[in-house]
């Protein structure tokens, strides 16, 4: 049976920012390159026209420009990945890795060709220069989400072309020129990947702040169990799917017989440390997944379970039967013989209505309980109610 009734959400949740920096930075490497490659595309498309390669080499012209294409489409194909966990976001990582800076690659090789070839004109080795420090430019300051990465695109534009240009004895005052801004970009790259890592563990930090004020206004700060607000938004919640037809689930109130007198003889201390005690046997009588413990207030608690009446029922016995035959620890020398009163029913839409109707039956079925003599479990059926 499937109920809306939840494991144990008052216990303190798993980590589940683990895993979320692989995933943002997953997301936010697509999301900065994903239309980066059709800057190519325009770039090749400039050069082309300014340097007339149609009338020369118009196979090559057209085979570049494809190359272009396929890339830049390719990249926006490679979506990241919806399931898969951290393993399947490394994967995506290393093949985005290796599709990234294929386009570069065949721009240093088309710049390459521009520098060498007799056929460019100055303009369009200008123009294709201010093209290759502009893609740098950019691997630099928004590929910095995976430093290597940016390094490699940096450098596999800036290498070949500082190559050439060395290698050319009329361009060295460009080649120096480029030189340093080749620095520069290093410099850049580094502070851009340390800010995007700062941005990083912030946001983490505010995550994490933001589900631990999440499961503190849910949680009961005594017994680590559901508060009272929670539990009874769940119950509403369970009670609206089954009003729809969803499955049926089942309601258990709880208190302790004469829980004043351990306060009295013992201090509130001892008594606390009675619920925390109690809690704990709740857990393991109760166990997730299905059920949902919640300290109602004061002695008083709750279960929303998952399991049929019958079932339901059988667990609550169980729970009575042990706490008669083995005292809570409460303590260092403190073991209290306590007992419990429990009202117990499924919900019938026909019969309670709604959460409400439910929730005044079974207390109703509870007060029956210790008014014929506590340390029992009284169901709805029972009682008539």
């Amino acid at each position: 049976m499937n109920t809306p009734a939840s494991p144990n959400e008052a216990q303190p949740p798993p980590r589940r920012l683990a895993g979320w920096r692989l995933r943002q930075v997953v997301a936010d490497t697509y999301q900065l390159s994903k239309v980066g490659g059709f800057l190519y595309v325009f770039g090749w498309a400039v050069i082309g026209w300014i340097g007339g390669v149609h009338a020369f080499a118009p196979v090559t012209a057209l085979v570049v420009a494809l190359g272009f294409l396929v890339l830049a489409v390719l990249r926006v194909a490679m979506r990241p990945p919806t399931a898969g966990g951290d393993a399947a976001d490394r994967r995506w990582l290393l093949r985005f890795a290796l599709v990234l800076p294929l386009a570069s690659v065949l721009w240093a090789g088309v710049q390459a060709w521009v520098l060498l070839d007799p056929r460019f004109d100055q303009d369009t080795r200008m123009v294709s220069l201010i093209a290759t420090i502009g893609y740098a430019t950019v691997f630099a300051n928004i590929y910095s989400t995976v430093r290597h990465l940016a390094a490699v695109g940096v450098c596999v534009l800036f290498v070949p072309m500082l190559v050439v240009l060395w290698s050319n004895g009329e361009a060295r005052a460009l080649a120096v020129a480029m030189s340093f801004y080749a620095l520069y970009l290093a410099g850049a790259l580094v502070r851009s990947h340390a800010e995007y890592r700062r941005r990083l563990r912030l946001d983490e930090a505010l995550r994490e702040q933001r589900d631990q004020f999440e499961h503190l206004s849910r949680t009961d700060s005594l017994t680590g169990l559901a508060n009272r607000r929670h539990f009874t938004d769940r119950l509403a919640h369970a009670a609206d799917r089954a009003l729809r037809g969803g499955p049926g689930f089942t309601l258990l109130i709880l208190d302790i017989d004469h829980f004043k007198r351990v306060n009295d003889r013992h201090g509130h201390a001892v008594g606390d440390a009675c619920l925390q005690a109690l809690a704990e046997r709740l857990q393991r009588a109760f166990p997730a997944p299905g059920c949902l413990l919640a300290r109602l207030g004061g002695e008083e608690f709750g279960v929303l379970l998952e399991h049929d009446h019958a079932q339901a029922l059988a667990l609550a016995e169980a729970l009575r039967h042990a706490l008669v035959q083995r005292p809570l620890d409460c303590g260092p020398g403190v073991q209290l013989p306590i007992t419990v009163s429990m009202g117990i029913g499924g919900f019938e839409p026909s019969r309670h209505g709604d959460a409400d109707g439910l929730y005044r039956a079974v207390d109703m079925a509870l007060y029956l309980a210790k008014d014929q003599g506590r340390n029992r479990v009284q169901a709805l059926e029972a009682a008539g109610a």
